[in-house]
């Protein structure tokens, strides 16, 4: 499981065009599952996520702290092996129905730290980040 966290100021998501969600201050979350992964990854993730202190002067909050929100994304190509050649290989990526049912426990596992708004899973996307720092990071469990 990896996932590539960002501090916004704000973000949203749409499709076609169409608002789906959108957070002011927090972190939005691209995130892709592997086949490997597991629930007991999920939920170690999630704690990470919530816990992780990025907020402040010197970086001593977290988004729970701040009383922010988090924008999770759901992008199968964050797990993609570029190492060789110029054509990502998505070879380690989760089935498409196995990270469907991984993607609504990480929703409803995040939920329980701070308030998680979501993307649409399997749809075209346009995410719109007003990324603050910029701090971004990436996370693997």
């Amino acid at each position: 499981m990896k996932a590539v966290i960002q501090r916004v100021k704000k973000a949203s998501v749409s499709v076609e065009n169409k608002l789906i969600n959108q957070i002011n201050e927090g972190i939005c979350v691209l995130i892709g599952f592997e086949k490997e992964d597991t629930e007991e990854k999920l939920k170690k993730m999630a704690k990470k996520i919530a816990n992780l202190r990025i907020f402040g002067d010197r970086f001593e909050k977290n988004v729970i702290d701040i009383n922010g929100e988090v924008l999770l994304i759901p992008n199968f190509t964050i797990p993609a092996i570029t190492k060789k050649g110029t054509r990502p290989n998505f070879q380690n990526s989760m089935s498409p129905e196995s990270a469907k049912e991984f993607y609504a426990k990480m929703i409803e596992e995040l939920n329980r730290y701070t308030p998680t708004k979501e993307g649409v899973f399997a749809a075209h996307m346009e995410v719109e980040i007003l990324n603050d720092g910029p701090v971004t990071l990436i996370l693997e469990v």
